[in-house]
């Protein structure tokens, strides 16, 4: 017989309601197979007037029904038919004369009391596990002061969404205490529980956290299982096609002279491309051009990287240009461009805005040979670090046609 699926209108811990609903889904000939969150999975058939009743029962993972339980309750003519969360199971009858299961409120309080407790703490653990986790989140994000290139080429955006869905189940998790409160408030006045109540007609929370929920999965998937088998080779700088390269030869002039074991064609860890993949900026590449050592001890040598940002996020383009400017600036003692001898330099910064980019700058250690620059056009995003006896500051264009 085919099984009918019904989105479940109900919080979890809406004990009337969920009753209420299942009894009215029995006169309309649907009978629960299979409880979830979500969704329910029904039985159809004969429509007859069924009685449902959710008693506590919280079990471990690996722990089985409670067989003593299930006897009893089979002797008063009740079947269990579902359990929600492993906290509760559901049983039904459609005997008439099937006495109810509890007729002491007190007694019948006492065993919800065990449920609450657990879901009270819940209501202090659940808010203080998501706080450590957003400041771990935190702290990853801010790592070297690049935020936003951090979030855009790491799998950050699984911690970000791990946040999100803990951020939006605190508020369910006030909701079942506050349930189940309810409940015990009842029972321990002496008040029977009623079991026809009116119910909501859906449930978009649990719609809503079922697809940040899946989301994540995508993502985790995305990031750990597809994307790095795509792309991350080694590549000869002539196979990259997506944007004009500046070259450390149009920087350097006509006395450069190539890397000895680079040749054309040749792919080495002194003269390549790379295409990198992450989920939030798909097509990104990092090139490397490197020159002969000069006999003053320069080393020319220029590093490109360049991001191709989706449309929705291209309003980071310019922060983004702007840090990675900044670190590139702030971590330069610990690449091996700068000598000790480097390090007493200062920064000169000169921007652009007439330059045919949202943002441009070019920053020049003084006294040393190092170079950087970046900037920022629509959803591009380059940046030139840069030995050598050039002078960055005269390749502006050259460096907006890369993001042009």
């Amino acid at each position: 017989m085919k099984s009918v699926y019904k989105l479940t209108p109900v919080s979890d811990y809406d004990i009337q309601g969920t009753e209420s609903w299942l009894q009215d889904m029995a006169l309309r000939g649907l009978y629960l197979k299979k409880y979830r969150s979500l969704f329910c999975t029904f039985t159809p058939g004969p429509a007859r007037k069924t009685r449902y009743r959710i008693e506590p029962c919280r079990r471990a993972v690996d722990d089985d029904l409670p067989c003593d339980m299930l006897d009893l309750y089979e002797e008063y003519g009740w079947e269990c038919v579902g359990d929600i969360n492993r906290e509760m199971l559901i049983f039904s009858t459609q005997d008439e004369n099937a006495p109810e299961l509890h007729t002491d409120p007190a007694i019948q309080g006492e065993q919800w009391k065990k449920l609450y407790k657990r879901a009270r703490r819940d209501t202090v653990i659940t808010p203080l596990f998501t706080l450590f986790v957003i400041s771990c989140a935190g702290v990853l994000l801010f790592d070297q002061g690049i935020p936003i290139t951090n979030f855009i080429t790491s799998s950050l955006l699984l911690v970000v969404l791990l946040c999100i869905c803990l951020l939006v189940n605190i508020p369910s998790v006030f909701l079942k205490k506050r349930d189940l409160e309810l409940i015990l408030q009842q029972l321990e006045d002496g008040t029977p529980l009623e079991h026809r109540v009116p119910y909501p007609k859906r449930n978009l929370g649990s719609a809503a956290y079922f697809a940040l929920v899946v989301l994540l999965w995508i993502a985790l998937i995305l990031s750990q299982c597809i994307l790095p088998l795509t792309g991350g080779n080694l590549q000869a700088l002539s196979a990259l096609q997506d944007f004009p390269l500046l070259s450390l030869a149009q920087v350097e002039g006509e006395d450069f002279v190539p890397y000895t074991m680079a040749s054309n064609g040749y792919v080495d860890y002194a003269n390549f491309a790379r295409q990198e993949h992450y989920l939030l900026c798909w097509n990104s590449w990092k090139a490397v051009q490197t020159g002969e050592w000069d006999e003053d001890g320069t080393w020319n040598r220029m590093e490109v990287r360049w991001y191709d940002l989706p449309a929705p996020l291209s309003f980071l383009a310019q922060p983004m240009a702007k840090e990675q400017l900044e670190h590139s600036m702030a971590l330069d003692e610990d690449i091996w461009w700068v000598t000790p001898e480097d390090e007493i330099g200062t920064w000169r910064v000169t921007q652009y805005p007439q330059a045919g980019a949202d943002y441009l700058a070019v920053a020049h250690r003084e006294g040393t040979s190092f170079q950087t620059a970046a900037a920022a056009l629509g959803d591009k995003v380059v940046l030139v670090q840069y030995t050598g006896h050039g002078d960055l500051a005269n390749h502006l264009t050259e460096i907006v046609n890369m993001i042009a």
